[in-house]
């Protein structure tokens, strides 16, 4: 493999699209939404996916800077500049939106919004953020790009499987600590703390460092696993077996099944959803994943989670979302609540894709043309 070469994985827009339409679903969809996992589901899904192409880039990376004795410095100041380059842009074109019209409280909080904190808001005053809430697992992530990359560097490669195990061991405890320390009151008022705090998710980023890891360094051994889709249907049964403990305990939060296990057995099920879509051979899902409209939704879908809340949010509509001003100009058809729900949905998504897809073409696809400039 020669060092630093770009990889397309063909299927992975359609996780991604997966993922982000997942979210809407749960946003979007409230009122006769009955799963209210489905958000929780993609963002796992993102962070176990952004888990394994983060690491693998910095295994690369790494293994450039032992064997042609590169500078790890700036290997990281490079990888930084090119996470950057991609992330920040539209982010502070959407912060920039919120200054100039005010939404949403946005004066509010704006700081933790400007430095990639709002889960840190969301945990030091048990309380959401609007328009602004998704936010979280964005700051989550960017916590994890700042931190991880020095790991990979300063830890010989035979570090590398406790590193990941050190990973999955943290994610998890810290949400089982949570469970066994906070108080009956605190986990059924402020569960958020667990849900957003960076610690919880560790868990995740971790299972798709095993993933990079043996795609990576065990190529031959990954290639030739089986049962891969065995997994797949047993996470997923697992999964669901979770969720049916979770509702059926006597309280919605102060449970270990919603509180440690949800988590873990979706990141699980996005570990054998994601390794599956890596190799070689096709699967049952691989010509809906690599159907040119998915593809699509899914290279844009960086901008569909970032922009849908300011399109429509079910809780913070007036006079913060385009919905709320565009309703005015719509048909009134006098739907009962199912098919209004799918109705207002449906429009939208359209918008939605519409602003995405602008946002694509005229701001994003030009930039990442500067990312390998350093």
């Amino acid at each position: 493999m020669t060092v630093n070469k770009e990889i397309y994985f063909e299927q992975l827009n359609g996780i991604r699209f997966i993922a982000v339409f997942l979210v809407l679903l749960d946003h979007w969809l409230i009122p006769i939404n009955p799963f209210s996992f489905l958000g929780h589901l993609g963002v796992v899904i993102f962070f176990v996916l952004s888990g394994f192409l983060i690491t693998r880039i910095l295994f690369q990376n790494s293994d450039d800077v032992r064997t042609n004795k590169s500078s790890p410095a700036v290997k990281i100041i490079r990888f930084i500049y090119r996470r950057s380059l991609r992330i920040f842009p539209i982010y502070f074109l959407l912060l920039f939106i919120g200054a100039l019209f005010s939404l949403s409280n946005f004066y509010e909080f704006w700081p933790f919004l400007l430095f990639y904190l709002p889960n840190f808001y969301i945990i030091l005053h048990g309380t959401w953020l609007g328009i602004w809430d998704h936010l979280w697992s964005l700051a989550v992530e960017e916590q994890y790009y700042l931190l991880f990359p020095y790991f990979v560097f300063l830890l010989n490669p035979k570090r590398y499987r406790l590193l990941l195990i050190g990973m999955l061991l943290i994610g998890i405890g810290t949400r089982l600590i949570f469970f066994l320390g906070a108080t009956h009151v605190m986990k059924e008022n402020n569960w958020m703390w667990w849900y957003v705090n960076p610690l919880s998710a560790v868990d995740c980023f971790g299972l798709g460092g095993v993933l990079a890891y043996l795609y990576h360094y065990k190529q031959t051994y990954f290639q030739s696993i089986r049962y891969l889709k065995m997994g797949l249907i047993v996470s997923l049964l697992g999964f669901v077996l979770v969720l049916y403990l979770s509702t059926i305990t006597l309280f919605p939060h102060d449970n270990i099944w919603s509180i440690v296990f949800e988590r873990l057995m979706g990141a699980i099920l996005a570990f054998f959803l994601i390794a599956l879509c890596l190799r070689k051979e096709p699967w049952m899902l691989s010509s809906f994943l690599k159907f040119k409209i998915v593809s699509y939704f899914g290279q844009i879908s960086y901008g569909i989670y970032l922009y849908h809340n300011l399109v429509m949010n079910y809780y913070h509509d007036e006079g913060n979302t385009i919905w709320y001003y565009l309703k005015s100009y719509l048909p009134n058809f006098h739907l009962e609540l199912v098919n209004f729900t799918i109705y207002k949905f449906l429009i939208s998504f359209l918008v939605l894709i519409c602003i995405s897809s602008l946002s694509w073409f005229a701001i994003e696809k030009p930039i990442n043309k500067y990312k390998n400039r350093i």
